[in-house]
């Protein structure tokens, strides 16, 4: 079994995933925010709760191998098995948004529900690619 220590490489890796991951997600925001026709306080549209979900998701995902490699020597095939299983409940909420009836939530059309898909795929690639394509 590994120990249980993060390499600089790992943390540099765990940077270069949440930047790529941010820039991303702000650019399909920036791209499709006005093509929704959302209101301001849709708050699954907004800069800030997207960028902090983000970066949380990604860190999330980085202690969650970080653990995992510990643990297993097959370390890469079970995080990605893990990081894709989370994923797709990842985005349970996203598809629930319609039937929310919270006022802030108003405006989640299936358009506004592919785009929130789509962000968590972006950073769900980003991380299975990033954490376990090399050496960390």
């Amino acid at each position: 079994m590994s120990s249980f220590s993060v390499t600089s490489s790992f943390i540099k890796k765990v940077v270069y995933v949440t930047v790529a991951s941010v820039v991303v997600n702000v650019l399909i925001l920036v791209i499709a925010k006005p093509l929704s026709h959302v209101p301001d306080t849709f708050s699954p549209f907004m800069y800030g709760p997207v960028i902090y979900l983000t970066i949380l998701g990604v860190i999330a995902a980085a202690i969650v191998r970080t653990v995992i490699k510990k643990y297993t020597e097959r370390h890469n095939e079970l995080f990605t098995i893990i990081s894709y299983i989370a994923l797709a409940v990842s985005c349970i909420p996203d598809v629930m948004l319609p039937y929310s009836t919270d006022a802030d939530n108003a405006g989640a059309t299936p358009f506004v529900v592919v785009v929130l898909i789509i962000m968590h795929i972006a950073t769900g690639l980003f991380v299975i690619y990033g954490f376990t394509k090399h050496k960390a």
